[in-house]
């Protein structure tokens, strides 16, 4: 039986997938049957998520 594509863009595929990297969404599409991203990715330019979750947690430093 064939599976339903879905489709989302990477920043609703980083948050589905737990906050992974963008070269494992990049992949994605080419490894999971029914999965594909729904923005256009060009392969020489490095794929940018804005996430706050994953900003806030790369701060080493506290500002008080």
């Amino acid at each position: 039986m064939a599976r339903k594509l879905v489709g989302a863009t990477a920043t609703k595929w980083h948050k589905i997938l737990s906050h992974v990297g963008p070269n494992a969404i990049k992949q994605l599409p080419k490894y999971v049957n029914g999965a594909e991203l729904k923005e256009l990715i060009n392969e020489r330019a490095p794929l940018k998520i804005k996430c706050e979750v994953c900003l806030i947690l790369k701060h080493t430093q506290q500002i008080s």
